[in-house]
């Protein structure tokens, strides 16, 4: 044929192709949401202990967390959670949610309201008396607020309107003794700007459980929100219609939103992937040619359809043996399996076929292949044949090759894979992700990867895993197989690791952390002072470091350099160094003491919901101190710290109420709180309830158990148990009396920073008497309890400096001379004139047990 024949055919078909991509219809792009980290807590309590069991949550929350995890959340599941657990539960998820783009919450069992407020009930609650809402269910509007602070988009669905079954009428909230009265179901919340609160029922009614394995309202929630680019105001009106039809109107679910922006579950992803114009050869003269067509996809592996909308002029395009006709429909896969018959089509022919690639979200792309018929076209395909089984090979020996273990530190971010590079022979390859970690986020750049997702040669190197907060330890697969090849898949397991740092330093209940964390006590600064200035060189924009840091110099009694660490903390943004700043400033810990400081730093923890900022500003509300008394609004905030766990405000609480502090006493109610610590192996509250057994107050006096649990608070290093201890030996009260291991116990407490145990000490000396070296001692020790005395906390200093006052000055500088032999010469020249020797004892006491770097952060 003549160039310019072949040139002027070409020039046709290439006008052919503008016409056939004008003919074809607009393609729809649906709208998605900004990519960003989804999480989700999902509880789902069928098994009560006392309460009527329910059959459907925990099936519900399993199939329920199956779907969120497909539409690209982060999920924390609970279920048949006790309270203890609910609380670890509740915890490990709001770790999980800063900076979130969306936080959800699918709750799903018994839930009550008193008060106006919602409550979940975990299974070991029996809701037996005025005491229990408190201490055994947890508040939802706790989580809730945690979340507004932390998350973008706030997502709530609550299938837990079951009736009360509970046998107490009126519940303790805070100061009110609550009815729980006759509505039924839970309350109303009204949604903040960014938030939707879901009902399974109107607010006030009540749901069912259904007949099936699910309740009627998981069922319809699992199906709708599965379905592709549905806005999630659409898949809300879809359940509420399901739940009607399968409730025949008994049951009408409901939601409240003041959502901002439109909310996917599965959103549409970018449209199908398609050669837009690929070039083939086909021998004259032959029968079958398979034609060598590179097959679309999309990222999500989602089903593609292919349609043709335009087939050669001349020659035969057939399927599984079978003509096809213009307009035919068939899967994306068969695109490769497409033959061509060249008989009697002349050399240089070309043919066209065009066709539209659609996915299950109606968006569409074209594609168009230019068939030639050559001569030499054999030699081609045998050589694109033997290029495919390169590829193949390569892509097979890269796959074997892959790491087997990528260990990936928790709570740094997203952790980088570091696979290697594909191969440049296999880099047109796609590789589908066939099994996916079930916890944690995998991602392809900014881009979150879910199971069936496809990825390109490009993204694998690319690849990152952000483990889940709490899985360490746990093994997680991710499973590679080449798309459209038939090779052996790969599997890499992820291994979720704590640092060092954080295994030796973390902080109990700290919201930005990643584990359970340890007590001030059970620090080793040995182990944690290296770990944590590592952590920090590694990580240095993970705040939560340089806060452990500080906990770790506070453990090697470095006070002063701890308090410069912890500020530079809270600067960095990590909210749990607010609160322990407020701590330094209220023991006096490198800086002088000031109780208004103190309690203007801890408002702004409570403020972020840190538990122990909530305790602590909590109490400077209740008791005036550092703060305009407010005792309603500091009892509040205290209970919040004790729903999220922390033990030292349950030990308050059991103070307060067991001694009617500003309420009226009521020691069951103390003694609840109490036992809600000891439960958590609070030092304090095991010392607290010890005196109650002690005393025989509201329980049968139990000296055994008493001493039990004094000696496991001091072996946990609570600083006040010892005297206990030691006025029991002393006394002779369940023990038999000994004066030496009274002794000792009394000096433990005094050395740890007990002005009691000072002052008992210094009594036992006095009342001893009988030479010039007791009364030294008792000078020593009455020194010490108004040295180490705290105001407003039932300090002995007036006695303790009446006593002091009335001891023989040849005791006191004996005494005195002790003291000053624990300093230096320039020490000593340091110190402050004083009036008197009575006041140069007591400074001298407050210096050399400051110098011994005492442990302030045990109080």
């Amino acid at each position: 044929m003549p160039k310019f024949h072949y040139i002027k055919r070409l020039c046709a078909y290439l006008l052919i192709i503008a016409a056939m991509l004008l003919s074809i219809g607009t393609v729809h792009a649906a709208i998605t949401e900004e990519s960003g980290r989804r999480v989700a807590l999902v509880i789902g309590n069928s098994v009560y202990k006392t309460l009527p069991s329910l059959p459907n949550p925990a099936n519900d929350v399993e199939e329920v967390a199956t779907t969120l995890r497909a539409a690209g959340f982060d999920v924390t599941i609970g279920v048949n959670v006790d309270r203890i657990g609910l609380e670890d539960t509740v915890r490990r998820f709001l770790r999980s949610t800063s900076n979130a783009e969306a936080g959800l919450i699918y709750y799903s069992g018994h839930g009550i309201q008193v008060g106006g407020q919602n409550f979940i009930v975990p299974v070991d609650a029996t809701l037996e008396t005025p005491y229990d809402v408190e201490t055994q269910t947890m508040p939802l509007d706790l989580i809730l607020n945690h979340l507004k602070q932390n998350s973008r988009v706030q997502l709530i669905f609550l299938d837990a309107c079951r009736n009360n079954p509970f046998n107490a009428q009126k519940f303790w909230m805070a100061e009110k003794l609550e009815p729980v009265g006759a509505t039924r179901g839970l309350a109303r919340i009204d949604s903040d700007l960014g938030s939707l609160i879901a009902f399974s029922t109107e607010p006030g009614q009540v749901a069912l459980d259904g007949t099936g394995a699910l309740s009627p309202y998981s069922e319809s929630f699992i199906k709708r929100a599965s379905e592709p680019n549905k806005e999630i105001r659409q898949v809300l009106t879809d359940v509420r219609r399901d739940v009607i039809a399968m409730t025949n109107g008994k049951q009408v679910p409901w939601e409240n939103s003041s959502l901002m922006d439109s909310f996917y579950f599965i959103p549409a992803p970018p449209p199908p992937s398609v050669e837009p114009m690929q070039q083939v050869s086909v021998p004259e003269g032959a029968a079958t040619t398979k034609l060598p067509i590179a097959p679309p996809h999309d990222e999500t592996g989602s089903a593609l359809l292919v349609t043709l909308n335009q087939l050669p002029k001349t020659g035969k395009l057939s399927f599984d043996g079978k003509p096809v006709e213009q307009g035919a429909k068939m899967p994306a896969a068969a695109l490769t399996a497409l033959t061509y018959d060249s008989s009697g089509v002349a050399a240089g022919t070309v043919g066209l076929i065009g066709y539209t690639v659609s996915d299950p979200y109606g968006q569409a792309t074209q594609g168009v292949v230019a068939i030639t018929v050559a001569a030499d076209a054999g030699a081609k395909l045998a050589q694109l044949e033997q290029e495919k089984q390169v590829r193949l090979a390569d892509a097979d020996t890269y796959l074997k090759a892959l790491p087997r273990d990528v260990d990936t530190t928790i709570g740094v971010g997203p952790v980088e894979a570091s696979l290697p590079v594909v191969p440049a022979s296999a880099a047109e390859m796609t590789f589908k992700v066939a099994a996916l970690p079930g916890k944690g986020t995998l991602r392809a750049g900014d881009r979150v990867i879910g199971l069936g997702h496809v990825l390109e040669a490009a993204d694998i190197p690319a690849l990152s895993y952000e483990p889940q907060i709490g899985t360490e330890n746990q093994p997680f697969a991710l499973t590679l197989q080449a798309a459209n090849a038939d090779l052996p898949p790969a599997t890499v397991t992820f291994k979720p690791t704590l640092d060092a740092c954080d295994t030796s330093a973390a902080a109990p209940l700290d919201l930005q952390g990643v584990t359970a964390g340890k007590l001030p006590n059970e620090i080793n600064p040995d182990e944690a002072l290296p770990a944590c200035t590592d952590a920090i060189k590694t990580y240095p924009k993970v705040a939560r470091f340089i806060y452990q840091l500080g906990r770790a110099q506070l453990a090697n009694r470095d006070a002063k350099t701890a308090f410069a660490t912890i500020n530079k903390a809270m600067d960095a943004g990590h909210v749990r160094a607010i609160s322990e700043l407020s701590a330094l400033y209220l023991v006096g810990a490198s800086v002088p003491a000031n109780l208004d400081k103190s309690s203007e730093i801890a408002a702004m923890g409570a403020k972020k919901g840190d538990p122990y900022a909530l305790y602590a500003y909590g109490k400077s509300l209740y008791y005036g101190r550092g703060a305009k008394a407010d005792a309603q609004v500091g009892l509040r905030l205290m209970l919040q710290a004790a729903d999220l766990g922390h033990t030292y405000a349950m030990n308050e609480l059991g103070y307060i109420f067991s001694n009617g502090v500003n309420v009226p006493p009521d020691m069951e109610r103390g003694i609840r709180f109490y036992e809600s610590g000891l439960k958590r192996d609070d030092i304090y509250s095991m010392n607290s309830l010890g005196m109650i057994y002690r005393a025989g107050k509201a329980v049968p006096q139990d000296l055994e158990k008493a001493l039990e649990l004094f000696k496991r608070a001091a072996e946990g290093g609570q600083p006040y148990a010892p005297r206990n201890i030691g006025l029991m030996y002393r006394d002779g009260l369940g023990v038999p009396k000994d004066e030496a291991a009274a002794i000792t116990w009394l000096e433990m407490g005094a050395e740890r920073g007990d002005y009691w145990s000072a002052f008992e000490r210094a009594k036992m000396a006095k009342g001893d008497g009988s030479n010039t070296q007791s009364l030294v001692v008792a000078a020593h020790y009455f020194a010490f309890a108004s040295a180490l005395n705290r105001p407003g906390t039932g300090d002995p200093k007036k006695q303790s400096d009446k006593e002091l006052a009335a001891l023989p000055d040849s005791a006191k500088k004996k005494a005195e001379a002790a003291f000053s032999g624990e300093m230096t010469a320039k020490e000593r020249k340091a110190l402050p004139k004083t009036k008197s020797l009575n006041e140069r004892l007591v400074l001298l006491a407050k210096t050399t047990w400051v110098k011994r770097n005492p442990r302030y952060d045990l109080f």
